[in-house]
């Protein structure tokens, strides 16, 4: 696995995808299976209401690019990036999942959106979880790893790794890095965390980005700049560790939550 840390341009796509094909040719090298960008790592982060100018469909030009490195390369690639539906005319906070194929394999509409999102994107409906020749892939943005409900629905779906594609600023480099290592403890996976890097207005994006295992393990950290932080993972792992040392899906009592 690798995430990938980037100090995406504001407003300047064909850069960032240039920085991003330096990237996956770079995870391509060390022989990655699957890499993991930002959120909203083709556009910028704060574009506000140019969010809409910069949406496009899914499928559509820019998960047409993404895909031909995907399969140039041979890897599994996500990326986040704003989603325009022409259905309904609205525009959607995504990170989309591309196979080695270069194919559309998975789409994520973020749910929870965070303070000024949530006057121009409009909310997704459903945590999924996406079956793949690498495992069960779960797929998060942002904001949704501070809300416990989010990891915890893709782990009752069958997750075994969430890859969550971020653009977490200062001062939230401390919580970020509770959140990550508790949502892989708490749910028996693998969170791999792709968080930007760079400055945008009053915002500082702290880096940071890591994989860790369901032991709480940094198994691999980006402190700071642009690069990739790579780990080997192992999936049986989970399956042992659910079975004794960390049994809480098994052991829920949700009946009782209602009544908290």
């Amino acid at each position: 696995m690798a995430v990938a840390q980037i100090d995406c341009e504001l407003g300047r796509p064909e850069r960032n995808i240039k920085t991003i094909s330096k990237l996956t040719q770079r995870a391509s090298r060390c022989e990655v299976d699957i890499v993991c960008f930002p959120e909203l790592a083709t556009s910028g982060y704060s574009l506000n209401s140019r969010w809409r100018k910069f949406a496009e469909p899914i499928p559509g030009e820019i998960t047409e690019r993404l895909g031909q490195l995907a399969n140039n390369f041979g890897l599994y690639l996500i990326a986040g990036m704003p989603e325009y539906d022409p259905r309904s005319h609205r525009i959607h906070d995504s990170s989309v999942l591309i196979n080695s194929n270069g194919e559309v394999e998975g789409v994520y509409r973020k749910i929870h959106l965070w303070d000024i999102e949530r006057s121009y994107f409009t909310p997704g409906k459903r945590f999924e979880v996406f079956k793949t020749k690498f495992g069960k892939i779960g797929l998060g943005i942002c904001y949704d790893l501070e809300f416990p409900e989010s990891a915890r629905a893709l782990a009752l779906k069958g997750a075994q790794i969430i890859f969550y594609s971020s653009a977490q600023p200062e001062p939230m480099s401390n919580h970020v890095d509770a959140y990550i290592k508790s949502r892989a403890g708490e749910n028996c996976l693998y969170v791999c965390h792709s968080n930007r890097t760079g400055r945008e207005g009053k915002m500082t994006f702290f880096g940071q980005s890591q994989i860790v295992s369901p032991w709480c393990e940094v198994l691999a950290r980006k402190d700071s700049g642009t690069g990739l932080a790579i780990a080997k993972i192992d999936l049986s792992l989970i399956k042992r560790l659910s079975k004794k040392k960390l049994p809480y899906l098994r052991q829920r009592m949700p009946s009782t939550y209602a009544k908290a």
